[in-house]
């Protein structure tokens, strides 16, 4: 299945709704500032770096099967000004990570991808024993 074409500066312009909901969840999350947190779906990055702006001791990586939105995403973000926030493109149904994260985070996206049960396995493989998986 070929990735949806996203027009990624059009997303950033109209998507100050999804930003809203995903301050909900952030709150929601009680960060305590130490979290490895990954952004299944991050869009434009701004999100994820809101959340990154919140872990003084961790970090986030925010993925994205679009590459117009990782590319965004590390324009408006760079490393350099953001050392514990980083994109990469990858397909939420295919997830290549195992036991790294304390947290996985996911706004407005799983709506978009038809096999769920791919991802939430994904999901559960990419969370360290204990972690937690935060979606509206």
């Amino acid at each position: 299945m070929e990735p949806y074409k996203w027009d990624a500066f059009d997303y950033e312009r109209y998507s100050t709704a999804q930003q809203q909901w995903a301050r909900e969840l952030i709150r929601k999350l009680e960060l305590q500032g130490d979290e490895v947190v990954l952004d299944v779906g991050c869009g434009d990055g701004k999100v994820t770096a809101e959340i990154a702006s919140s872990l003084p001791s961790g970090c986030v990586v925010g993925i994205d099967n679009s590459e117009e939105m990782i590319t965004l995403a590390e324009h408006r973000y760079p490393a350099e000004s953001f050392p514990n926030l980083r994109f990469q493109r990858e397909d939420a149904r295919n997830l290549p990570f195992h036991d790294e994260f304390t947290v996985v985070f996911s706004n407005a996206t799983l709506h978009w991808i038809r096999d769920h049960l791919s991802v939430l396995e994904g999901i559960s493989r990419s969370l360290q024993r204990g972690g937690k998986a935060v979606k509206p």
